[in-house]
């Protein structure tokens, strides 16, 4: 694992993980480092560093014991191409500050989402998918015709001389979007304990895995800490 000195393993602008068949999560660029957490910690009782082993010792307590504030101070960059389905679930995490690419403004790319295999309703949970379904073939074939119906509805709309802030209304949430999101370290890791966690959407958890990859290189006390203490409860 990287420490403060080391940073061969950071991630350098425009590092991206791919998400098939059109999305990916790439690195833009970041603020501070595991050190300004602890410093920031530290300034309120005015102690110096008393070495690596104390304050990754104090950084753990922080987030052991959710002393949020010090996370606060660091903050990361992505630029993130996925379906329109997965902005849904994205932008409610409303701490996240971001811009998407506009569909009044531009004309939106022939890119759609099909899933590498289809699964099954759950029958206990209502918003949740279980199993894999045979026929993916067919499975396909019904979704590609879907989207080739409903994105040569939309130029057949453009060459009409529909705007293009209407002429969007017939593009399902499967066609792609771009966003620029930038998020502080606190609000990131409480996104990921969510999207990352067994009963999310697995197309979520795609991106929230891809995030963390890259955020646990910039910050790898930090993401240490995460792994041991992310799902347990502090007693009060």
């Amino acid at each position: 694992m990287p420490t403060q000195a080391d940073n061969t393993h950071r991630p350098l602008a425009g590092y991206t993980i791919e998400q098939p068949p059109h999305g990916y999560v790439r690195y833009i660029d970041h603020l501070g480092t595991d050190q300004r957490i602890v410093e920031a910690a530290r300034v309120s009782y005015k102690s110096p560093s008393k070495g690596e082993e104390a304050d990754r010792k104090l950084l753990r307590y922080l987030l052991k014991n959710r002393h949020t504030s010090p996370f606060e101070q660091c903050n990361i960059t992505f630029n993130i191409k996925f379906p329109i389905f997965l902005m849904r679930q994205f932008v409610r995490h409303r701490t996240f500050r971001l811009n998407e690419w506009s569909g009044r403004y531009s004309e939106l790319a022939d890119e759609f989402f099909v899933p590498r295999t289809w699964r099954a309703q759950d029958t206990q949970n209502k918003q949740g998918s279980t199993g894999q379904l045979e026929g993916q073939e067919n499975l396909d074939r019904i979704c590609e015709s879907a989207y080739t119906a409903a994105y040569g509805a939309y130029q057949s709309l453009l060459r009409h001389g529909v705007a293009k802030e209407q002429a969007r209304f017939v593009l399902p949430v499967g066609i792609y979007t771009e966003i620029y999101v930038n998020c502080d370290l606190h609000n990131l890791m409480h996104f990921l304990r969510l999207r990352q966690d067994g009963h999310a959407q697995a197309e979520i958890q795609d991106v929230a895995g891809a995030m963390r990859i890259i955020t646990a290189q910039l910050f790898p006390w930090t993401f240490e800490a995460f792994d041991q203490f992310k799902f347990k409860v502090v007693e009060e």
